[in-house]
Parts: C-alpha cells; sequence; structure tokens
C-alpha cells in the first residue's frame, strides 16, 4: 500500500513570520491531517500525500510577506499511524547548517491602529507587536525562534496574551514577541540620574524634556540613540560638542512623510523605502525649509528615517518637530546597548534616559540607504537588512568564515550555497568593537553549531581582523588564508552580479572597478585604483591609478593636506605648492618636501579616495578630514552645481592611469574659484577613465565595488557615459560598496577555491 502521507521541508525565512500559523491555517483550509514545527533553522511539515502538491503550490503562493522561500524538499513518510487534525507541534533544535535569521522589522499598521484605540488593551502599549512586526534577531538567543529563545522569556504572558499565542486564527498565534498593557515591559524615564516616570509618564516626561532642549537617550531597537530637537540649535551645538562631532552629518527621526518633504526632496522609490519594513534611514537630497547646514555641514544630503517602533510613535504623539537621531556610543566604538554602560560610558552627554526592561541581546545599527544610479543601494548594512541570507551556487563542502576588514567590519559564515552576512559591526581599532566582533563569531558558530574549516582573511597581517584570525584559527585548528582586500570586493560584485541574474556565469570574465580608499596591495604598497579583469577562477589586475605619495604615512588620511601637497609635488604644480606653503607652517612644509624627496616615512598609493582628499585640500575645501567621505560627499554638493560636460586631460599606458594633466589643469581652474566646475569636471574625468577601460575591452560586463561608488554624481555619471554604448554594468544592490562587503567576498572565494577539499 503506498504511503499516505508525505514530510515537506522548507527553508528560507520562515521563522518569526508567522509562517507555522500559515501552515496550520492553510492545512485546515484543505481538509489536510498532520502537522508543523520548526525543526532547527527550517519548517518541516507533514501531510496527506494526496493533496500535497495543491497545498505546496499555496504555500508557494499565498506564503506571508515577510517570509522568503529558499527551498522545498519532499520525502515520502512510510508511518503507519493515523493522523486525525493538524497541529503545531514543540519546536526541535537540529543541525541543519546555514538558515536565515529573522531580521527585526518596524511595527505594522494593524498594531499601530491598535495603539490609537483607546477601547484596545494594547492602546499607548509601546511594545505592542505581531507576528508581522518588531524585534527579532536583536532579542534572539539561539535558534529555533521560539519566545523561551529571547529576551522574551522572562516575560510572562497574561491570560488574554497567552489566549491569542494559542488561537490559530489570532494574528497573535505564536507572536514570540507577545505582551500588552496588562503583562508590559516597563517603560522608566531618568531625569539627571533620578527616576521621573514610568510607562505612559515616561513618555510624557521624556517630550517635555525634548521641547527644553535637553539631550534624551532613548533605547531603540538594536541600541540606544541621542535625541534632541532639531529646531533648537542650542541643543545641537552642545550635543556635537559633546559627541566630540564638530562636521559629521546627524540624521533626523519626522513624524510622518510630510513632515519629511519640508526637509527633503523624495521620489517615489525613497518614500517606499521609509515606509517599507526594513524603515531604513535614507539619504535624501536637502530642502530649504530649515537651517540643516548645522545637521549636515557642506553636503547635499539628509539623513531621514520614519518612527519605526511603538515606542517612537507614541513620542511623535507629544511632539511636532523632527529630532537629531544618532547613535549613542563613542566614537569608533559599537552603539551602546544597555543602561549600565550608557552611564559608565556616556554620562555627562544626556540629561535624560528613556529605558525598558526588555534586554537587547544583539546591538544592531539602522540601516542606510540611498537612491544612487536609479536603484535603493544600502550603504550601511543594518536593523532590518541584517543578518543577509545569500544564496549563490558554490556547493562547497566547507565550513567557511570571511573575517572582513578593518573598517566597516563584518563577518560572513558560509556553508554548501548559504552565505550569512552579519550585520555592521565597525571599525575595529578599539577594544570594545573588537570584543562585539568576536561575540557575534561565537554566536554564529554556536547557533548554528558549525565549526568552521576556514577563516578567510585580509593580507594585512596587522589588522584587527587577520591578528583575531590568527588566534581564531590556533583554537578552532582549522586552516587560514590571505585574500588581498580589492580581489575580496571583487569577488563580492561578482557574486551578487551573478545572484541579481546578470547575464554572466562563474567562468565568465567580468571587468571589475575596484576603487576605495585603501588596502594593502600585492606589491606591500596601499592600492585604492584598481581595474581587474577575471571571476572567481583568476583575477588579473590590468589597470591602476600611478602611485602618489601619502607624506607622514597614514597621518595623511586625517591631515589631507599633506595629501595634496605631496600629489602637488609629485605633479609639479608650482602654484599650487606655493599656495600650500603659505598655509603651512614653514618648519612643516620643508619637513613634508624633504620627507616627499627622500621617500621617509611616505607611504605609496594608488587610492581614488586618498584623490578626492587630495582635490578638496587643493581647492581649499577642506584640510583636515572629520569622518569617512566627508570630501567625496563635499566634492560631490559642488558638482551638483555646475552643467559643465567638461573633464581634465589624462593618459593611460599599459593600464597605468597617468593624472598629471588633471592636477595642472585643475591648477589653472583654481584661478577662477568656480569650485563647483571643478568637482563636476573631477567626476566627470573619474566617469571618462572608466568608459574607456570598458571600451577597451568590449563584450565584458562592468561591475562596481569599493567606497568610491558610494558616490552618487559619479555613479549617475558612469551611467549616462555607458547608456550610448549599451554597456552592461552591475553596482551593489544588496551588500554596500563599502568595506562591510569584503567578508562575503572573502567566504566566496574561500568557497569557490576550496570546495572540493576540507
Amino acid at each position: 500500500m503506498s504511503a499516505k502521507y508525505i514530510k515537506i521541508f522548507i527553508g528560507g525565512v520562515i521563522q518569526g513570520v508567522g509562517f507555522r500559523p500559515f501552515i496550520y491555517r492553510l492545512a485546515r483550509e484543505m481538509d489536510l491531517n498532520g502537522w508543523v514545527k520548526n525543526l532547527g533553522g527550517r519548517v518541516e511539515i507533514l501531510v496527506n500525500r494526496d493533496k500535497s502538491e495543491d497545498f505546496i503550490q499555496r504555500i508557494m503562493d499565498e506564503a506571508p510577506n515577510s517570509s522568503q522561500i529558499y527551498d522545498i524538499e519532499t520525502q515520502i513518510y512510510d508511518g503507519n499511524e493515523v493522523l486525525k487534525d493538524f497541529k503545531i507541534l514543540e519546536s526541535q533544535r537540529e543541525k541543519l547548517g546555514l538558515q536565515p535569521l529573522t531580521k527585526d522589522r518596524a511595527i505594522c499598521d494593524v498594531c499601530l491602529l491598535e495603539m490609537e484605540d483607546k477601547t484596545n488593551r494594547h492602546y499607548g502599549y509601546a511594545f505592542t507587536n505581531c507576528t508581522d512586526c518588531g524585534p527579532r534577531y536583536s532579542i534572539l538567543k539561539t535558534l529555533p525562534y521560539d519566545r523561551k529563545n529571547t529576551s522574551m522569556s522572562s516575560f510572562k504572558m497574561c491570560s488574554e496574551c497567552q489566549n491569542e499565542y494559542k488561537n490559530p486564527e489570532d494574528r497573535r498565534f505564536h507572536a514570540q514577541t507577545n505582551s500588552c498593557l496588562k503583562c508590559a515591559i516597563d517603560l522608566k524615564f531618568y531625569h539627571q540620574g533620578e527616576l521621573k516616570g514610568i510607562n505612559e509618564q515616561a513618555i510624557e516626561k521624556c517630550a517635555i524634556a525634548l521641547k527644553e532642549g535637553k539631550i534624551i537617550a532613548l533605547k531603540g531597537i538594536g541600541g540606544f540613540t541621542l535625541i534632541c530637537n532639531a529646531m533648537n540649535d542650542e541643543s545641537i551645538q552642545r550635543l556635537r560638542k559633546k559627541k566630540h562631532r564638530p562636521k559629521k552629518p546627524f540624521a533626523l527621526m519626522v513624524r510622518d512623510i510630510q513632515m519629511a518633504l519640508k526637509l527633503v526632496y523624495l521620489s517615489n522609490q525613497e518614500i517606499e523605502a521609509l515606509t517599507s519594513s526594513v524603515a531604513p534611514i535614507v539619504l535624501a537630497r536637502k530642502k530649504n525649509f530649515m537651517d540643516t547646514e548645522k545637521i549636515a555641514p557642506n553636503i547635499e544630503t539628509l539623513g531621514i528615517v520614519l518612527p519605526y517602533s511603538g515606542l517612537h510613535h507614541l513620542l511623535f504623539q507629544q511632539i511636532d518637530f523632527p529630532i537629531v537621531f544618532t547613535s549613542a556610543n563613542i566614537s569608533g566604538e559599537p552603539i551602546i546597548k544597555n543602561f549600565d554602560e550608557l552611564l559608565k560610558k556616556l554620562d555627562g552627554i544626556f540629561d535624560g534616559v528613556l529605558d525598558y526592561e526588555r534586554e537587547i541581546v544583539h546591538f544592531i545599527d539602522d540601516s542606510v540607504v540611498r537612491l544612487i544610479a536609479g536603484e535603493m543601494r544600502p550603504i550601511r548594512l543594518g536593523r532590518g537588512l541584517a543578518p543577509l541570507d545569500l544564496n549563490i551556487d558554490i556547493n562547497s563542502i566547507n565550513v567557511c568564515v570571511g573575517m572582513g576588514a578593518e573598517q566597516k567590519s563584518s563577518l560572513t559564515y558560509a556553508y554548501m550555497d548559504e552565505y550569512i552576512v552579519s550585520p555592521y559591526i565597525g571599525d575595529l581599532d578599539n577594544p570594545d568593537t573588537e570584543k562585539r566582533y568576536e561575540e557575534i563569531f561565537d554566536f554564529f558558530g554556536q547557533i548554528y553549531s558549525l565549526k568552521p574549516d576556514i577563516l578567510a582573511r585580509d593580507l594585512h597581517n596587522n589588522h584587527h581582523s587577520s591578528i583575531i584570525s590568527a588566534k581564531k584559527s590556533t583554537q578552532i585548528q582549522c586552516k587560514e588564508i590571505k585574500i588581498q582586500h580589492h580581489q575580496a570586493h571583487f569577488c563580492a560584485i561578482f557574486a551578487e552580479a551573478i545572484l541579481q541574474g546578470m547575464d554572466i556565469k562563474k567562468e565568465n570574465k567580468v571587468l571589475g572597478i575596484i576603487w576605495d580608499g585603501s588596502g594593502l596591495g600585492d606589491d606591500g604598497n596601499i592600492w585604492g585604483g584598481e581595474i581587474f579583469l577575471g571571476n572567481l577562477c583568476s583575477i588579473e589586475r590590468i589597470g591602476h591609478f600611478k602611485p602618489f605619495g601619502l607624506i607622514g604615512g597614514e597621518e595623511a588620511i586625517k591631515k589631507i593636506y599633506k595629501i595634496g601637497y605631496g600629489l602637488a609635488l609629485e605633479c609639479g604644480a608650482n602654484k599650487i605648492i606655493e599656495s600650500y606653503e603659505k598655509i603651512i607652517p614653514k618648519k612643516e612644509s620643508m619637513l613634508l618636501k624633504m620627507m616627499f624627496e627622500k621617500n621617509i616615512n611616505t607611504i605609496k598609493t594608488t587610492s581614488v579616495g586618498r584623490l578626492f582628499d587630495a582635490v578638496a585640500s587643493i581647492c581649499g575645501l577642506v584640510q583636515n578630514n572629520h569622518y569617512d567621505g566627508q570630501t567625496g560627499m563635499i566634492l560631490e554638493k559642488l558638482s551638483k552645481g555646475s552643467l559643465t560636460q567638461e573633464c581634465y586631460d589624462f593618459k593611460i599606458t599599459q593600464g597605468t592611469i597617468l593624472y598629471e594633466k588633471m592636477i595642472l589643469q585643475l591648477q589653472e581652474d583654481i584661478l577662477t574659484k568656480d569650485f563647483e566646475k571643478i568637482a563636476k569636471k573631477f567626476i566627470n574625468t573619474l566617469a571618462k577613465i572608466v568608459l574607456d577601460f570598458a571600451l577597451s575591452y568590449p563584450g565584458y560586463c562592468v561591475v562596481f565595488s569599493g567606497g568610491v561608488f558610494q558616490n552618487k554624481a559619479l555613479c549617475e555619471k558612469i551611467l549616462e557615459l555607458f547608456k550610448p554604448h549599451n554597456i552592461r554594468f552591475y553596482m551593489h544592490k544588496l551588500l554596500p560598496p563599502n568595506d562591510t562587503c569584503i567578508s562575503f567576498g572573502q567566504a566566496v572565494y574561500a568557497q569557490y577555491h576550496f570546495r572540493d577539499k576540507k
């Protein structure tokens, strides 16, 4: 007799999204018998075999919006029992490889309506959530995603919440974050160390403090943020001074799209991103509604985010102005996630604290996206987008960890076809970020019960990620391999292009334009203006900018007048040299010139990021970098003020890009003081260099990676130049182009090259 039942295994984003309740209701509707349960990171279903094809088709057609099905497998079940109904069974933990982790999502419209309904028991309750919304990754301790495995485990549900949780017909059926005013997570507001209000009163006191110009530390989904009235110049300046952040832009949280439209121009794509369940910070073009120069000095964009938690919405019911919204951390360190750490590190920066009792297990920053060359592209991989799960057909038998870069670090776990990219971690040059980095490394290993076979890390031995990799490889007793920084960028964009359906295969070669700030090259110099031709099998460096000197070494990255002065010396730009010698103290300029001439403490670089620094410095726009990417953003803003199609002269000789003529022509343009035209010509020149390489290698798809391609003006000029020639190209849409993508590229490289052996 043929088997009556069949087992169905489903992989993908299917935990924490109401997937089991959906399966339960669908099975009942179709009069199926059996059960559904979480099994490790997957869902396992047992149902009647005779109706299974229709059942699977409806699962694929009707699955919850927040879910993503990656694979469905079936297996004949030979059991003899007779099943008479359909149940949800207890979850089981089992090693099943890498499975996607559910992401934190913005509060949904249905929950918001309940919060506004005076007759509903969720009225005014800050932590109203359901199976479609709320915290997930940030509260997760282990798989499967059940309440007992989250930081909700210590909160007992009231009888009404318990009834919802157990009722298959309720939208909070198995909602792990379920709670209400009767079993509430308490909110507390402290002012100058004293408790001033609980729950509803806490929000009222917080709103009053904001109106009075106070700086508040507010506990969000993934950590604390510092907020203040964005219309209060004194509060903003006080926050800048206390946070030691004189120039770096702040983001703003606004009540709704109408308030946002007073501050920035928004396209339909940008509005869609803002109102999505990811609810990222969107970098949009500023309007002149208020003096946003104090918020984002000398740049054209303003970071805008909408309220994404019930707490944010309740706060905006009591204030009618935008608020500065910036991570609560010491510069360069991770966002702070608990009250004690906040008091220890930032005491004296804020006036009040709005805290709540539920633990944040994993810190996670807000995601940042921007509309560039017609697509919304990630700049920071955070809440709502990460952990990012990607699937590429390499099918390696190894468990590999991409250890990432020194700056904007991330980690990528890879096994078989699955790749899980961690959220943005930060810069690893301080102990706290290093500690968080190791915690994430250990968490992914623990949650998936996988021991790494390979650690893939950067060529630079002194990077903290490399040092940690060496230590871990000894502890775990696994293989460690090194991958050059820009080749990792290349692998990341190559693999992503395949994932996004570009007409290339793993054996096809592409032209890779990899431009960023820095990365140790194969020749021991600092690269950052590279052109590659290759695929996952082999990568050939076919072009680069002529190396120039960073006088004083890495210090020049902050004191960028040293880069501009060195480039002027390199090109014999005497008028620029003279202008520098008027502003640089004589002793220092003589020392810098001697260091340049004798090549003492001078690093050679091909970096396009450093070229941006040099041009901004030569023009006198800025002489000291206050934050990463500052000069690119300043030149981008200026370039928008000019309509010129001109570019500077350059020469490409045997793949080396010679820029001397550009600097000498720029020297003459400086006399006109038309800095908008200079910025536009410089960006046009970079785009023309890309075009010339693309035309020299006809038929190849062109892919772009590296932090330079966060520059909207450059990317859109490249798009403009490519269109008449029908050149195929791909820019990042899933991963940021900056160093956050490095760990993914390292993992892809390692998995491909060691796919058949341990």
